[in-house]
């Protein structure tokens, strides 16, 4: 699972991305529309590929989402414009949602078997932090592939990198025990059941809402950093570094969340998470606002680091949701769940596209740090349900 996820998570595309994509012929608006557009594939497949999970088999889920992976960074190698563009992200949302219950359900039923569910937050932030590392290690290495291999070799050693992840899957042994069995049901009646049970759910709805707006903040935030570098005139051979200090701040935090979690109590942790993100905002504001560079890379630094707390903020709410349900629904439930948080995703990319092309980053992040006050009412709305 580590060295699957870790080869998965190898995204050498990730630093230059808003670069390679403005070469194939968009804008940096249309850019964020695209990655809106992803969100929006991940939605229509997202309860689909939990259900088949549950009903089904995981492992042959996940290994069905390092396929759709592959195809999509092949057909982004060989696009050109806007609606080719889409093709190959419209394949990777797929293959997102395919892995976004998915996953982390094979991973909870693991430990389940083996009786020690209970360290689901240390042993799945051990996972998430062998994925950033390697997404750290890829940045890194990101910048420097483009500047020698250009994009399209950068993108042909994605596809590679994808085959490595599919091979480790197959390894992986299936979990039978927890298959759903439908009786009396069509069996989409019956994934619409216990997702419109989920929903309905006051505890589960509210453990789903705030890790998902919280989510659709720290997106925007990551994907505007590149602009926000670029508007301060930061030197693109440097952008991986920060895409690179971003990946650290998540390993940081996916290593020692079961701690922070356990040490703060979560709603501690939740305000902590939501006041790291007004900083961040706040520090986009002031890199895009001041002449001098050495103040420009501390503040795109700190940027950087804020927006990796998204990663505790997941482990701390994944578990909270995992344990209030049952094995043989769970993958439908956490697809509801990535269902919730891939529509708020595009909405606030949808709404950061046509704010980028029409008023510049500034008004962005100014309407980002307005709207921070959904993350209030959010939080007070699941306090009674957390500690």
């Amino acid at each position: 699972m580590r060295i699957g996820w870790f080869f998965h998570n190898f995204l050498l595309i990730v630093p230059v991305i808003v670069l390679v994509y403005v070469q194939k012929g968009i804008t940096i608006g249309d850019f964020f529309l695209i990655q809106g557009i992803f969100r929006l594939a991940a939605f229509l497949f997202e309860i689909p590929s939990g259900y088949m999970s549950d009903c089904l088999s995981r492992k042959r889920v996940m290994i069905a989402g390092g396929v759709f992976a592959l195809a999509g960074f092949a057909t982004i190698a060989l696009a050109y414009g806007f609606w080719a563009l889409i093709l190959g992200e419209s394949l990777l949302g797929i293959s997102s949602a395919l892995f976004s219950g998915t996953l982390e359900a094979y991973t909870y039923d693991l430990l389940k078997r083996n009786h020690t569910q209970k360290q689901f937050l240390k042993e799945y932030g051990s996972i998430q932090s062998w994925s950033t590392t390697a997404t750290f290690i890829a940045s890194v290495l990101g910048g420097f592939f483009y500047a020698y291999a250009g994009a399209n070799g950068l993108l042909w050693l994605q596809v590679l990198f994808g085959a490595f992840a599919i091979f480790a899957f197959l390894f992986l042994p299936e979990l039978l025990e927890v298959r759903r069995k439908v009786k009396h049901k069509d069996a989409i009646v019956d994934a619409l059941s216990i997702t419109t049970t989920t929903l309905k759910n006051p505890k589960l709805r509210n453990l789903i809402i705030f890790p998902s707006l919280f989510a659709a903040f720290t997106i925007v935030m990551f994907w505007a950093l590149q602009p926000i570098m670029e508007a301060s005139a930061v030197p693109v051979a440097v952008f991986g570094l920060f895409t690179g200090l971003n990946q650290l701040s998540s390993i940081f935090f996916a290593k020692y969340a079961y701690k922070i979690c356990g040490k703060l109590g979560e709603i501690k942790v939740s305000l902590i998470s939501i006041g790291t993100i007004i900083v961040g905002i706040t520090m986009g504001l002031l890199a895009t606002h001041i002449s001098c560079m050495p103040l420009v890379y501390v503040a795109c630094a700190i940027l950087a680091f804020s927006v990796g707390i998204r990663q505790l903020n997941n482990l701390q709410y994944y578990t909270l949701i995992h344990h209030s349900i049952e094995s043989k629904e769970r993958g439908t439930v956490l697809s509801t769940r990535a269902m919730v948080s891939t529509a708020l995703g595009a909405l606030f990319l949808s709404a950061a596209k046509f704010l980028m092309d029409g008023y510049g980053v500034t008004t962005t992040l100014v309407c980002l740090f307005c709207a921070t006050i959904l993350l209030a009412i959010a939080l007070k709305n699941v306090a009674k349900y957390i500690k």
